[in-house]
């Protein structure tokens, strides 16, 4: 197989990444329209005008809604998993933790979809750019899993204790990739991984990322 090597088409530029929190229901998307977007799986149907569109798990490939999510989205569709038919849809090396990979054509994943796109955006952005993420709550609220539908196979009680293992080996890699790296996403579980930043400060100029 022939994987898809990353180009730097935003150096220096600051990227928002939309993953599946229930956080982002506070949040008004609609002020990030014009900046760089990833939207992983299902956070499409939040922001179908995103830029890319980041799956990493075959599951959601095979759910219908998905796949027609994916055919109507205008922008460049990117996963990590060989289990796929559709020409619009790029396929780049699944590495494993820890850190992410350093190789422009392999993104790391093992737990979840957030370093893989975390890792797709350090590659487009390179050093000097910055990465914001949002909705990565690492925690349910007793209302909803996630901000989007449920996906249709169980959360695990370990699930987040097993993404944060695997999360907490990038910091030091966005710091020799030399990348800023935020969370912006309100009320997280996870304070000690990235600076905790309010959406506006960003959008705003408060904060020099």
């Amino acid at each position: 197989m022939t994987y898809w090597s990353v180009p730097r088409e935003w150096a220096r530029e600051h990227c928002f990444i939309i993953a599946g929190g229930p956080s982002v229901l506070t949040q008004n998307l609609e002020r990030l329209r014009g900046q760089r977007v990833i939207v992983i799986n299902s956070s499409v149907y939040a922001a179908p005008w995103a830029d890319i569109l980041f799956f990493g798990d075959w599951r959601w490939w095979h759910e219908p809604d998905n796949r027609a999510a994916v055919a109507n989205f205008k922008g460049r569709v990117v996963t990590t998993t060989k289990i796929k038919t559709d020409p619009k849809v790029k396929v780049c090396k699944k590495a494993h933790p820890p850190g992410l990979a350093m190789q422009r054509d392999s993104l790391m994943q093992l737990w979840t979809s957030l370093t893989a796109a975390t890792n797709l955006a350090a590659h487009l952005v390179g050093r000097g750019g910055a990465i914001i993420w949002l909705g990565a709550d690492g925690r349910i609220t007793p209302e909803r899993t996630h901000h989007h539908k449920p996906h249709p196979w169980p959360h695990k009680p370990d699930a987040y204790e097993k993404q944060y293992r695997d999360l907490i080996t990038i910091v030091p890699s966005l710091w020799q990739m030399g990348i800023a790296a935020f969370n912006a996403s309100p009320d997280t579980a996870w304070v000690n991984l990235l600076p905790l930043i309010k959406l506006e400060d960003v959008l705003e100029g408060r904060i020099a990322a």
